[in-house]
């Protein structure tokens, strides 16, 4: 009878223990399951993938990065509610992956009132991830504020030097990105406004009193301290951070606006053999173009 009553006991705690494992568990999984329901629910966009006129397609985009927009707060909302789960980092990435690098009117896209918020945050708790690559690779195409600042304090505070070397790539990226956006603003006026008001006007207004001259001297050299000190970094496309950073520098230096076009060999609709240099002097218009 004793034996039985041992037995019965032992099932008894094993069950108990069982189940408090399982409770803990679904504790742990609770904020990867959120995120990834909020995820599925924020990437799901009614008639992507429908053939569209432009006007329809312009209208899609415009629900595209509103609905976006709209999920922004909540996935920062998940990470303020498991500041110290890996999801968090996840979810503010997300809050943020929206880099806008068309000026579309605000008034069909909406504004992005989370993005300091967002990166608020990661700035106070994740600099020093190693999971910031795709981020700082991300940000380098914008134009916003944040993205700078993000990409300074990554390059000065992160211990990974992988990810500092893509950041010091990527804030090198970010700031030529910029220089063409605002000497194509300062020559259509329509598209300045509507860089100012996706941007901020105060921000806006700075970078076009800028002198040129001195931010492209800024973008060389740094370009040249991020070949210098992270030169055999490897980058996530498979080349790395000297040979992306001798491609950006040869633009700079060789295919600017007011640069001598360097010197090509090629054959023309004849079969004619010609060099570029041939043509001096005249106007030419230069079309590249592939097929596969």
């Amino acid at each position: 009878m004793q034996s039985k009553r041992f037995i019965v006991l032992l099932a008894l705690i094993l069950a108990v223990g069982a189940a408090g494992v399982s409770a803990q568990e679904k504790k742990e999984a609770a904020p990867e399951e959120e995120f990834k329901a909020l995820r599925k629910e924020a990437d799901r966009l009614p008639g992507a993938g429908a053939v569209m006129t432009d006007a329809e397609r312009l209208a899609f985009v415009g629900r595209a990065y509103k609905q976006r927009g709209e999920f922004a707060p909540k996935f920062v909302a998940l990470a303020e509610k498991y500041p110290n789960d890996p999801v968090a980092l996840e979810a503010l990435t997300q809050a943020v992956w929206q880099v806008n690098t068309t000026p579309w009117p605000v008034e069909m896209i909406g504004e992005d009132p989370d993005r300091p918020k967002a990166f608020a945050i990661i700035l106070r708790d994740h600099i020093a991830s190693d999971k910031l690559v795709p981020l700082c690779q991300r940000v380098s195409y914008g134009f916003a504020k944040e993205y700078e600042a993000f990409l300074r304090a990554v390059l000065e505070k992160n211990p990974h030097r992988t990810v500092r070397g893509v950041a010091n790539l990527s804030l090198g990226h970010f700031l030529h990105n910029r220089l063409a956006r605002v000497e194509l603003c300062r020559e259509e006026p329509k598209l300045a406004r509507e860089f100012a008001e996706l941007y901020g006007r105060e921000y806006f207004a700075e970078l076009l009193r800028k002198d040129r001259d001195r931010a492209l001297k800024e973008v060389e050299s740094v370009f040249e301290a991020a070949a210098k000190r992270y030169g055999d970094v490897a980058l996530p496309g498979g080349d790395t951070v000297a040979e992306r950073v001798a491609g950006e520098l040869f633009e700079i230096r060789h295919l600017s606006v007011g640069k001598t076009a360097p010197d090509i060999e090629g054959e023309d609709q004849d079969g004619k053999r010609f060099k570029l240099s041939d043509y001096r002097g005249k106007v030419v218009l230069l079309d590249f173009w592939s097929f596969v």
